[in-house]
């Protein structure tokens, strides 16, 4: 394996154990999804000494659920975002679920990581390649920008929102608090 596979697989291992601890932040969350995000242009492996059973274990619904339900410690969890940002048609913002990000996020790294333990090197990079275009990628990126937003917003460090909680003053609707998704037009 190849230096930067070695480092993406290193920081797709603390990305899970973070997931799997019972304490997130802001901080470390978008540490973590921008080490992912830099990593993926050198995700490479060819096909050359797959292994042939390719059945690696895959997160249940109930484990995402659980995953999903550990990240209420954020100061927000849902945004605006557009869903498809280089078709220039008039489709509405759509909500965006930071926690829903993170357990997608999580799942799919997760069972690329499984194959990787068990052996399958090239098929752990082939699918986090793969589950990056199709999935995992674009909650990367949403979720980054919505922490980014925040941040903006709180430019003393002073969150617009109580950790999962009613407003102070959210300023936008770019930022909302859980269980109060932002209205779309």
């Amino acid at each position: 394996m190849s230096l930067a596979v070695e480092t993406f697989a290193e920081n797709v291992r603390h990305f899970c154990q973070w997931a799997e601890s019972s304490k997130h932040d802001l901080q470390t969350a978008r540490q973590l999804l921008l080490a992912l995000l830099r990593g993926i242009p050198y995700l490479t492996a060819s096909d050359a000494g797959a292994k042939q059973n390719r059945e690696y274990p895959r997160r249940t619904h109930d484990q995402w659920k659980s995953v999903h339900h550990r990240m209420a410690d954020f100061p927000f969890q849902y945004y605006r975002e557009i869903f498809a940002p280089c078709e220039m048609n008039e489709d509405p913002p759509v909500t965006g679920d930071l926690h829903d990000d993170l357990a997608d996020i999580y799942g799919d790294l997760w069972h690329g990581l499984q194959a990787l333990d068990s052996g399958d090197g090239i098929y752990a990079v082939q699918y986090w390649r793969e589950s990056y275009v199709q999935h995992w990628g674009h909650h990367a990126s949403s979720a980054v920008y919505a922490i980014d937003e925040y941040y903006r917003k709180t430019p003393k460090g002073e969150p617009d929102v109580e950790p999962n909680g009613d407003s102070k003053t959210l300023s936008s609707n770019s930022v909302a608090t859980e269980g109060t998704p932002p209205e779309t037009k």
